[in-house]
């Protein structure tokens, strides 16, 4: 797909995600010649801080090359210019609690489907806990967010892809247990039960708990023989 910064000012645009001193800013761009597209853009950021959110875009442009093929994860279409680049546009709404309790099995299969893919191309998410990355069609799930992801380097690969790969699944595991306790089985609950542990130890952003603890706890308590069938 051709798209340079004059027929981006010049096509409707829909404001999705305003930027910041680091973030781009996120716009659902209409092309004269073929579907609508999501564009991520630097240009309006602070000039002092720019270098860095360019670096930041460049990181999330390969780690999306990396995935190219994943289903659930947006194509990359190309560059616009150092400053922006194009995204396929996926269906969806943002995940809510209301969606993930409809369809807890389907949604947390496709979630652990992607994150699944995702590692085994060496990519790490990070920020998978945070509902607005990931998109909900039905009963189909999507990640639409790399900003935050990691792919490491085959030298720091070893020390860093179990500690990361950890963190996403805790994610997963995160939305099991707030909206659909149910589903979790008992070896979940008590990863659960760890990772809360460690959690109130990282002061830099206190974890607001939203009753997994409790649920997490309840599910060990049944023991092994309830657990969820598949």
């Amino acid at each position: 797909m051709k798209l340079d910064r004059a027929a981006l000012e010049a096509a409707p645009r829909r404001l999705l995600s305003r930027g910041s001193r680091l973030k781009p800013a996120v716009h659902r761009v209409e092309l004269p010649d073929g579907p609508a597209c999501v564009v991520k853009d630097v240009r309006e950021v602070p000039g002092w801080s720019r270098w860095l959110a360019r670096w930041l875009m460049g990181r999330e442009r390969r780690i999306l090359r990396a995935l190219d093929g994943v289903d659930g994860v947006p194509q990359l279409l190309g560059e616009v210019d150092r400053d922006a680049f194009a995204l396929a546009l996926l269906p969806g709404e943002p995940l809510t609690p209301a969606a993930f309790e409809q369809h807890p099995r389907s949604l947390a299969a496709d979630l652990r489907a992607i994150t699944a893919a995702m590692h085994a191309r060496g990519v790490y998410h990070l920020d998978l806990r945070q509902r607005q990355n990931l998109l909900v069609a039905g009963e189909r799930l999507a990640v639409v967010d790399f900003g935050a992801a990691w792919k490491p380097r085959l030298w720091s690969r070893w020390l860093l892809a179990p500690i990361f790969g950890w963190v996403d699944r805790q994610a997963v595991l995160k939305y099991l247990a707030r909206h659909a306790p149910e589903e979790l089985g008992y070896d979940e609950a008590r990863s659960v039960l760890r990772f809360l542990r460690l959690r109130k130890l990282w002061f830099v952003s206190p974890h607001n708990d939203a009753g997994e603890w409790a649920a997490a706890k309840q599910r060990v308590a049944q023991g092994r023989g309830d657990a969820p069938k598949s």
